[in-house]
């Protein structure tokens, strides 16, 4: 039902897999799992989700979220008999998704910061993970080889204008943000880094799908830093 709809990426863990960081981000929220059995994971590879959103005419205030939460509420109440939920991201807790995708197989470690897939490469994404009442099997996927592994040339190291990627170390945040706000600036609405890798190319994102993550993620930044400077 999911894959249909361009979620092509789903797994199931049970809460005594998920890291302590999971445990505090929602102790600290006020939420407590005793009435829930698992972790539902939802993702995208790819570009179909986009164009099945297109397609819906999903068009609210973040069509993304509106999308990826409407679909997985219908997964709930269609295929887990209309069980207790609880949707955590979206949201307002800062879920560790990284961590959990990690744990759930989804990607390696890279140099842009981001996670790799093994078959979308850096075109995938998060897209819902709630809490559900319900007890079926875990499901995770066995994570094969890095893409990273075999790139001698980095060339995403290479393509980054800001010079905030490094293989050695973790991606430099300050020098990330202060190109990306810069007038005209070419990593306003995409990030050249992760186009110039080479992995999982068949699947990059199309401009207007890269346009809005990354205009999404610019107004966030500089409302940051708008409210720094008050």
């Amino acid at each position: 039902m999911l894959s249909a709809h361009g979620l092509n990426l789903f797994s199931v863990l049970g809460l005594d897999m998920l890291p302590e960081a999971f445990d505090a981000a929602v102790s600290n929220g006020g939420i407590t799992l005793e009435h829930f059995s698992r972790l539902i994971m939802i993702g995208h590879g790819g570009n179909l989700m986009w164009q099945r959103l297109r397609e819906d005419g999903v068009s609210g205030r973040d069509p993304v979220d509106e999308y990826s939460e409407r679909c997985a509420t219908r997964l709930v109440k269609e295929y887990l008999d209309d069980c207790a939920f609880r949707i955590l991201y979206p949201g307002d807790i800062p879920i560790p998704l990284q961590q959990l995708g990690s744990i759930a197989g989804w990607h390696h470690a890279s140099p842009l910061g981001i996670g790799v897939n093994e078959i979308y490469g850096p075109w995938f994404g998060y897209r819902v993970v709630l809490l559900v009442a319900a007890n079926i099997p875990v499901s995770m996927h066995a994570a094969g080889p890095s893409p990273c592994t075999h790139c001698t040339d980095k060339p995403c190291v290479g393509a980054c204008p800001g010079r905030a990627l490094a293989v050695s170390r973790s991606p430099d945040v300050a020098r990330c943000v202060d190109y990306r706000v810069r007038d005209r600036s070419p990593c306003a609405s995409s990030c050249l880094a992760r186009l110039a890798c080479p992995a999982g190319v068949a699947h990059r994102y199309g401009d207007e799908q890269l346009h809005y993550y990354y205009g999404r993620s610019l107004d966030s930044i500089k409302a940051h830093l708008s409210h720094q400077g008050a």
